[in-house]
């Protein structure tokens, strides 16, 4: 696969992961196009996650950035009420899984580690070393972002058939 079928295809997964992920949620998001201005004008929000991955053909960080105002879209349980810190990294780790699982069937499994809170600062720098991606989705309250740092083979990802992953919601008896 070349560097622009798989930026192609890698985009997609983020974009059906993302998608996916705020649907579970209750908060309808829609993908913007994306244009090469995207990688250097990223504004901070007020709930950033971070999450680092790794794997053979990649390494880095995956950010998701959320306004307030999409926050309190969000359907919470009223007598077990989350804050938007938990939630932001919380759904930073959700996201880089279903990313993981759509990688399974490129024989690409990913390393996770432990969602963090992402700093303007933090945010600044990876903007300033070169952003690999940038993917904007439209809410009803504003704009999401998720931002991809690091480096990726997009050589090294060549489907080889479905494979047995796991969904949403298995049971693993350990």
């Amino acid at each position: 696969m070349n560097q622009h079928e798989g930026r192609a295809l890698l985009a997609t997964m983020i974009q059906g992961s993302t998608v996916d992920l705020f649907q579970a949620s209750g908060v309808a998001v829609a993908p913007v196009p994306t244009s090469r201005r995207d990688l250097d004008d990223v504004r901070p929000r007020a709930l950033m996650g971070r999450i680092q991955f790794n794997a053979p053909a990649m390494l880095g960080t995956l950010g998701l950035l959320v306004p307030k105002d999409v926050f309190e879209l969000v359907k919470q349980d009223p007598s077990r009420p989350f804050s938007g810190v938990d939630w932001v990294q919380e759904n930073a780790n959700q996201l880089l899984g279903r990313l993981k699982s759509r990688l399974l069937p490129f024989q690409v499994t990913l390393r996770m580690g432990l969602p963090q809170m992402m700093t303007p600062q933090a945010l600044e720098t990876s903007v300033a070393r070169g952003l690999l991606g940038v993917y904007r989705f439209r809410t009803l309250r504003g704009e999401v972002t998720v931002t991809l740092d690091g480096k990726v083979e997009y050589s090294k990802l060549e489907y080889s058939g479905v494979c047995a992953g796991l969904t949403e919601g298995d049971i693993i008896v350990f």
